[in-house]
């Protein structure tokens, strides 16, 4: 047997060592060619959704490689454009999937760089439920006036939507922005005084009259207002074509144009607006579509 010499580096002595046998080391190639081969690299243009088969309502996470010295671009699902970020080379985009949307193969097109292309992604059904309530008829029933001051919040709103800030405000999870057991979820098809009206894009929060509300993340204070239908409404712009709303509030303790942290304090939880009584409605918006709060990311319910 062949016996060499190897340099123990702990003590500085020199220490025999045993040359393995040639048995032992054909096996060991043996071994090697055996073992499973690593997957392929993700290529430009691989999408990888989160969920893999979103439904209505859900905030997708989309992971895909980017160009050499790219370092983001765009996604485009259902004629909304949603902007990703770099995270070590790759691009993450969280797109939304509208309330509304129907279920089947959708088109996801994607631009990075020069470079441009289209992947499908498939949205399958859900189920949402019903709800019908009771509303003073002033609430259903508008006059000339209050059509006019309902429109015009709604262009408002609709312009707010359409906007995405370049900068991403956030980097931490997303919080529950009250305490208190959950209400009406998000999509039920709703009833006032027996008329259908839009469905629910958000979720309630059973919180007691004047209770504290957060806000589930840092970002700019868009809306700070007393708005026909949610009351006193705060919108926080997340970045990026993300925004999350406080409604229904009783007192609202920020201004337009402020930046706040997550946790930072927004308001007091009230009955303001069309209510049948004091609870926080809490819904967000992504890239114009309505989506579950309960999906933003990271956020522990």
């Amino acid at each position: 047997m062949k016996i060499s010499l190897k340099r123990n580096r702990f003590a500085g002595l020199h220490m025999p060592a045993l040359a393995p046998p040639l048995a032992t080391v054909a096996l060991l190639a043996v071994a090697f060619l055996l073992l499973p081969s690593r997957a392929p690299a993700m290529s430009v243009g691989e999408l990888v959704f989160d969920p893999a088969e979103p439904r209505p309502g859900d905030i997708v996470r989309v992971v895909t490689r980017l160009p050499m010295k790219v370092h983001a671009g765009t996604l485009t699902v259902e004629g909304r454009t949603f902007k990703g970020f770099e995270t070590g080379g790759l691009m993450t985009t969280y797109i939304g999937i509208d309330l509304g949307v129907r279920p089947g193969l959708k088109d996801v097109r994607w631009r990075m760089g020069a470079e441009t292309g289209a992947y499908g992604v498939r949205v399958v059904d859900r189920e949402f439920g019903k709800e019908s309530l009771k509303v003073a008829s002033s609430y259903t029933d508008l006059d000339p006036k209050t059509i006019k001051r309902v429109t015009a919040e709604k262009i408002r709103l609709d312009k707010l939507w359409k906007q995405s800030t370049e900068e991403r405000y956030w980097s931490k999870s997303f919080v529950r922005p009250a305490v208190g057991p959950g209400g009406s979820p998000f999509g039920l098809r709703r009833f006032f005084n027996g008329q259908a009206r839009s469905p629910h894009s958000g979720i309630d929060i059973k919180a007691n009259r004047g209770s504290e509300v957060y806000a589930s993340n840092s970002g700019m204070v868009v809306v700070a207002d007393d708005l026909f239908f949610t009351g006193n409404t705060v919108v926080i712009d997340h970045g990026l074509g993300l925004y999350t709303i406080y409604a229904h509030l009783s007192k609202i303790e920020v201004e337009e144009g402020v930046m706040v942290e997550r946790a930072q304090l927004l308001g007091l939880v009230g009955a303001t607006g069309r209510v049948t009584g004091p609870h926080l409605h809490w819904a967000a918006k992504l890239g114009g579509a309505r989506v579950d709060p309960l999906g933003l990311p990271g956020l522990v319910f």
